[in-house]
């Protein structure tokens, strides 16, 4: 080959390198996100199947909370079984996944581990959240977020509680499952409402960039990816739309 030759033919490699890279990225974050989009769908069929074996209730997206132990009965004879009362009080830390990560099959103690490590490796684990922040070794950080903003029993209105959106929701009072979000992408905070939007759509700028989805599932078992616009901005007590999203119910309920 002449030296001409060689430069073009250098030149047509360099110009396919530039059009096809940047597709074979594109690429990798799709099959990544579809990978996604299942495990996180895996846990929340898992949390509400969950909730139908007990007492048809959601579990709190965080425990300690809600309504305060009765008088006569201690922390572990009243929240659910599994629960790591020593750990980081976040809904991934117990309950559902609990007798998982906990424990091993005779029911013995193998503890958590430090900064959520047991959930490293698992479909709690957002890769792309790994891969955007490596340096992170908080894996709190690299999962995904329970909604407690979803409407909380009444009954909660005329006990003591210490927050009544921490508390389990009775599911047949969450009318719009198709449009109620359970799970969500955000880096942090793990328990979401809708005053932390901007946490998320921060969140989803960050793993898929400003036009990308993130991934959202939903309670009756579906789950899909979804830009910022998609999030409900509006006010849930007054927004339609918002209220089935954050709340799982009308907006004048």
């Amino acid at each position: 080959m002449t030296l001409l030759e060689l430069l073009i033919v250098i030149s047509i490699i360099g110009l396919l390198a530039a059009i096809l890279v940047p597709g074979m990225g594109a690429m990798l974050d799709l099959a990544t996100s579809q990978k996604l989009t299942q495990h996180v769908k895996q846990i929340a069929a898992a949390t509400t199947v969950w909730g139908t074996e007990n007492g048809n209730r959601l579990p709190s997206p965080e425990y300690p909370g809600g309504m305060n132990v009765p008088s006569g009965k201690t922390a572990e004879e009243y929240f659910p079984e599994n629960w790591d009362f020593t750990g980081s009080g976040l809904w991934l830390d117990g309950v559902v996944f609990g007798e998982v990560y906990l424990q091993d099959g005779n029911g013995v103690d193998m503890g958590r581990g430090e900064n959520g490590e047991h959930l490293k490796g698992t479909i709690f684990e957002n890769t792309k959240s790994v891969k955007e922040d490596p340096e992170e070794r908080n894996w709190h950080r690299h999962s995904y977020a329970m909604n407690a903003n979803l409407q909380y029993d009444r009954i909660y209105d005329n006990v003591e509680s210490s927050d009544p959106y921490l508390t389990e929701k009775t599911l047949s009072n969450l009318l719009f499952a198709p449009n109620a979000m359970l799970i969500i992408e955000c880096t942090e905070p793990n328990v979401v409402m809708y005053s932390d939007r901007e946490a998320i759509v921060q969140t989803i700028s960050e793993h898929w960039g400003k036009s990308g989805k993130g991934i959202a599932a939903y309670l009756d078992g579906h789950a899909e990816r979804l830009t910022a616009r998609e999030i409900p901005a509006g006010d849930p007590e007054t927004d339609p739309a918002a209220s089935k999203f954050w709340r799982g119910i009308d907006a004048d309920r």
